[in-house]
C-alpha cells in the first residue's frame, strides 16, 4: 500500500510539472500576442493621427471608423494585459481569481459594445445589458467580500 501512495506521488509529481511548464509556455505566448497587439495598436493609431492630419474632418466622416478602430485595438491590450494577470496569478497561487476572470469578461464586454452594431434585435440590446448588469453585479460582490 505504501508503495502504491509513493507511485502515485511522483505520478502527481511529474505531471504537477508538466502542467507548470504548459502555464509558462501558455504565459510566454501570451506576452508575445500582448506586444504584437500593442504594435498594431500604435501603428493604427499612428495612422488614425496622420490621416487626421492629412484630410479636412469636417468633409469627410471617416475619422469615426479610425478612432472606432482605435478604442478597440485599445481594449483588446486591456484584455491581454489582464489575461497575462490571470496566468501569473495561477503560477503564483496554482488558483484561478475570479475577480480578474471577471474584470476580463467586463472589458471584452465593453469592447464588444464598442465595436456593435447599431441596427441589432432589441432582444440583443436587451441581453448584452443583462449580461453587463449581471458581470458587474458579480465583480461588485466579489470586490465587496474580499474586503
Amino acid at each position: 500500500m505504501e508503495k502504491e501512495t509513493t507511485k502515485n506521488s511522483k505520478i502527481l509529481n511529474i505531471v504537477g510539472h508538466i502542467e507548470r511548464i504548459v502555464v509558462i509556455v501558455l504565459l510566454f505566448a501570451l506576452l508575445a500576442v500582448v506586444i504584437y497587439a500593442t504594435v498594431v495598436f500604435l501603428i493604427l493609431l499612428y495612422d488614425g493621427i496622420s490621416y487626421t492630419l492629412r484630410t479636412d474632418i469636417t468633409q469627410e466622416n471617416n475619422i469615426l471608423v479610425y478612432l472606432h478602430t482605435i478604442f478597440g485595438g485599445f481594449m483588446l491590450v486591456l484584455i491581454g494585459i489582464e489575461l497575462l494577470h490571470t496566468v501569473k496569478i495561477y503560477l503564483k497561487e496554482n488558483t484561478v481569481n475570479a475577480e480578474v476572470v471577471l474584470l476580463v469578461a467586463l472589458i471584452g464586454l465593453a469592447r464588444h459594445i464598442i465595436d456593435l452594431d447599431l441596427h441589432l434585435d432589441p432582444i440583443s440590446y436587451i441581453g448584452i445589458g443583462a449580461l453587463l448588469l449581471a458581470l458587474s453585479g458579480s465583480y461588485y460582490l466579489i470586490k465587496k467580500t474580499s474586503k
